[in-house]
């Protein structure tokens, strides 16, 4: 049986390291993933519910924030939907629409586009648009808005190519604390009514050719000796949180160290 406690993350520009208070052991996930799987949906409680929504967040939140991190990105880009031409409250019809402009552009005139988009749901609880962070646009046409950002100092622009709504894209910085934020603001809008809404459906699309994943490793330290490998490691840190994990008693530490 494999088990593991600290878990080592390399992306472009930072490397991120968890620790576990307690092991993870890799065959008590499957039994637990499995045990889940056979209740049927009559002997599963609001708990059960609750507890499956809360980890399939994380799960796809963890996604965005490694192929978010792992890449390096051009643009931030929002897109919304002309009410005549999409039904902004049918993530189906959303996601459908959105899906089918992402190919056909790709297709016609950006080849080599990368992107990984998500969805938010709008405070009125009615509406959906996506945010994208985006590379390699090719022929995509960007239009000057007339409208800054950064007290000026970044042009706004809108995507001519998009016909489906109101479109933004906003020039990214290339250092991990600018990209981190924007990453931090997509992974923001991923909340319980966004996941409750899409279960067992897409919550975001990326460009499997081009995207790059962060190389991850795992180790597992002697637990008298974890404390103090956290310690030697406070002085280099960038950023740092503790995690409760009550489902499974236990708890994460999470470090970042920049890289470039």
């Amino acid at each position: 049986m494999g088990a593991y406690n600290v878990r080592t993350l390399t992306y472009k520009n930072q490397t991120q390291v968890r620790f576990f208070k307690k092991p993870i052991e890799f065959d008590k996930k499957r039994v637990r993933a499995n045990e889940r799987k056979k209740k049927t949906e009559e002997e599963r409680t609001q708990f059960d519910i609750d507890l499956s929504i809360r980890q399939s967040m994380r799960r796809t939140k963890d996604k965005i924030w490694n192929i978010c991190l792992a890449n390096d990105w051009e643009y931030f880009v929002t897109f919304t939907f002309n009410p005549k031409i999409v039904n902004s409250e049918d993530y189906d019809d959303c996601s459908a629409k959105m899906s089918k402009w992402l190919m056909n552009v790709k297709q016609i005139c950006a080849p080599d586009l990368k992107y990984c988009l998500v969805p938010e749901f709008h405070s009125d609880k009615k509406k959906f648009h996506f945010h994208a962070l985006m590379s390699n646009l090719g022929d995509i046409q960007l239009v000057d808005s007339g409208r800054r950002k950064n007290k000026g100092t970044k042009i706004i622009y809108n995507i001519l190519n998009y016909r489906l709504g109101f479109s933004t894209a906003i020039p990214v910085n290339k250092d991990s604390d600018s990209q981190g934020k924007i990453v931090g603001y997509m992974l923001k809008y991923i909340t319980k009514d966004l996941a409750t809404l899409t279960q067992g459906k897409k919550r975001y699309w990326y460009t499997r050719t081009n995207c790059e994943k962060p190389v991850i490793d795992t180790y597992l330290i002697e637990s008298d000796k974890l404390e103090d490998f956290t310690e030697a490691l406070e002085n280099d840190k960038s950023y740092r949180k503790t995690v409760s994990m009550p489902f499974s008693d236990n708890e994460l530490k999470i470090y970042n160290f920049d890289t470039n």
